[in-house]
């Protein structure tokens, strides 16, 4: 089954080199670094700071953070070449490999094992999914492997649930924050989010915990991944690679950079992770083709 098999998907791990980076060759001017839009652009400018700054430092280059606008024009700038290395979620590489050849680089160790949250008022009667027949549901974006395709798997395979039959309204939030505050304001009865940026916000003061209720968490999945764009030279992502892996929680100065990512390290990335969630969307006709 392939809830059985989500629960068995594994990375193999390698050491990165320990020798300092060069600096990056004369054909890359600027490092452009794309992230996938699953929060508000101030959010996502703070958390990924330290990290812009650290990649700078390594290769040598400017480094210049990218926020799409959308899910979709992430996987576009990545097959254009407007960016050159970007972390998107899983069903976003997914479509990237498919269309443009992009590569998976590195991945969190959170991120093998990703899981959403179902969420809703703490003052809703409702004990269990099965209780919001009839009621609304926030989904994020469409191509959000948290925010939608995992959660609409689930829905569908454990509580046998066609989202669409099921419930009244069914909407799609640009981010997962947004998501949160429609559930939060009583736009939405129910909302499927990224369980990480549910507990970041807490976290940061942008939630308190007595706001929402979770109602019920996924089996975990593989998710979000850093991909680099067609074209990137071999060198250039040597090097991108081994300076994720050489961030140590052990020392202060990385353990800052990793703690604003939710990380304790990177992993070299496995692309057959993620073959699972072609097949899911394939299955779910969304319009994503399996590799």
């Amino acid at each position: 089954m392939l809830i059985c098999a989500l629960a068995s998907i594994g990375l193999f791990i390698a050491l990165a080199s320990t020798e300092p980076v060069a600096v990056a060759s004369p054909g890359l001017k600027e490092l452009r670094v794309g992230v996938e839009p699953d929060q508000n652009s101030d959010a996502l400018r703070r958390r990924y700071a330290p990290l812009i700054d650290y990649l700078a430092a390594q290769t040598g280059l400017p480094t210049r953070l990218v926020i799409p606008a959308n899910y979709d024009e992430a996987v576009r700038l990545i097959g254009e070449g407007e960016v050159d290395i970007a972390n998107i979620g899983g069903l976003s590489f997914v479509t990237a490999e498919s269309r443009y050849n992009s590569d998976a680089l590195v991945m969190r160790e959170i991120d093998t094992r990703f899981t959403t949250w179902f969420v809703t008022r703490p003052g809703a009667g409702q004990a269990s999914l099965t209780d919001f027949r009839g009621k609304s549901l926030s989904f994020g974006s469409r191509l959000s492997t948290s925010g939608h395709l995992m959660p609409r798997y689930f829905l569908r395979q454990i509580w046998k649930i066609e989202p669409e039959d099921y419930f009244t309204e069914i909407r799609y939030s640009p981010a997962h924050d947004q998501t949160v505050q429609q559930v939060v304001s009583g736009a939405v009865d129910l909302g499927a989010v990224n369980s990480a940026i549910v507990r970041k916000m807490i976290h940061d003061g942008r939630l308190a915990p007595g706001d929402i209720r979770v109602l019920w968490q996924t089996p975990p999945y593989p998710d979000y991944v850093w991909t680099v764009r067609e074209g990137l030279g071999e060198a250039e992502r040597t090097r991108l690679r081994d300076a994720f892996m050489r961030l140590d929680y052990l020392d202060p100065a990385d353990n800052a950079i990793l703690a604003s990512l939710d990380a304790r390290a990177f992993l070299p990335a496995d692309p057959g992770a993620f073959d699972i969630l072609g097949e899911i969307a394939a299955g779910l006709d969304l319009g994503t083709r399996a590799r």
